[in-house]
């Protein structure tokens, strides 16, 4: 009973902080951006795509079109992750739900921006 008492009360802590929801709204978006930006483009992209970029030049970086569903994907399960833990340890430690929502946000960022620039150069 006091764990779901906890947890209503981590939820709305949770739902009142500004910059904690305008970050979840952000790291959705970024992930609809993500999927339809690969849907926009996936009847314009070549069999092989520059995927793997730590991986020596040529052949060895290839990859089908199919590894772009790796970026939402990343997104996605970092974001649950990372707010499934905010949501348990909220009431505690608010300096690690804010890192854990911003690290979300961040990557969010980052794998829209590798998505738009890994399709950029293809079409």
């Amino acid at each position: 009973m006091a764990f779901i008492k906890l947890q209503n009360k981590t939820e709305k802590s949770l739902a009142s902080d500004r910059l904690l929801f305008s970050l979840l709204i952000f790291t959705c978006i970024s992930i609809l951006g993500q999927i339809s930006l690969i849907l926009v483009s996936w009847g314009k992209l070549p069999p092989e795509i520059p995927f793997f970029y730590s991986r020596p030049w040529g052949e060895m970086q290839l990859a089908s079109p199919l590894f772009l569903w790796i970026l939402p994907s990343i997104t996605i399960l970092f974001t649950l992750v990372n707010f499934l833990v905010a949501i348990f340890i909220v009431g505690k430690y608010y300096f690690l739900t804010m890192v854990l929502v911003i690290f979300s946000a961040l990557v969010a960022f980052a794998t829209l921006y590798d998505s738009a620039k890994i399709i950029s150069l293809l079409i």
